[in-house]
């Protein structure tokens, strides 16, 4: 069997065009960069949802609280030998309050539930921890000033989450260093660089 990598996340892992809406193709999007970078040997699984959360109910945007999904997405996928997780920039928006910190915590809470999932599973699936692209001044409403500065928080924050729970982490903004042309998006360059960083990134962890 090929080894299988479930990627966990949002809008930007679904594959939104900053400029119409719409999703980009499947050998656009990051993930089946990263398939076609690993080769007949690995299997990339997506699982992304715009406007998915960390821990966070929205009514205006109604079941999006990624926690609340993990059991039966984790369970539908198995086995794994990675998990990709990649959320936080919708934790950002004005409504919920909160701030880069608490952002933290509700990834926190992702992580030790995916964790006891897999152990109870008995898998030894390597969890990936990926801080996403900050973003920028975005058009969307949902968004204020603070959201960006909140954005640009989290890698240090997930960094030493993923210290804490025995998980991999990778900053996407490391290798994105801006998304599209409306604030919050990755563009095709992004999925691209991105795809390709997460490949060697697994690669790696193959060695």
């Amino acid at each position: 069997m090929r080894k299988r990598i479930l990627c966990f996340g949002d809008s930007n892992t679904w594959g939104y065009i900053p400029e119409t809406g719409e999703r980009y193709t499947e050998e656009i999007r990051w993930t089946g960069i990263l398939e076609k970078e690993l080769g007949d040997s690995f299997r990339v699984i997506e699982e992304g949802l715009n406007g998915r959360t960390t821990v966070f109910s929205d009514l205006m945007e109604p079941e999006r609280c990624g926690i609340t999904h993990l059991l039966p997405v984790i369970l539908s996928q198995l086995p794994l030998d990675y998990m990709i997780v990649m959320l936080g920039t919708n934790d950002a928006k004005s409504h919920f309050h909160v701030n880069a910190t608490e952002i933290g915590y509700g990834m926190e809470e992702v992580i030790l539930k995916i964790r006891h999932i897999l152990y109870v599973r008995n898998s030894a699936a390597k969890v990936v921890l990926v801080s996403p692209v900050p973003i920028k001044e975005a058009e969307d409403a949902m968004f204020d000033e603070k959201s960006a500065g909140k954005t640009r928080e989290l890698a240090s924050i997930y960094r030493a989450i993923a210290e804490q729970w025995g998980c991999l982490f990778f900053d996407a903004g490391s290798v994105v260093k801006e998304p599209g042309a409306d604030g919050i998006h990755m563009t095709e360059n992004g999925h691209r660089m991105l795809g390709e960083a997460l490949a060697e990134f697994v690669r790696e962890q193959e060695k």
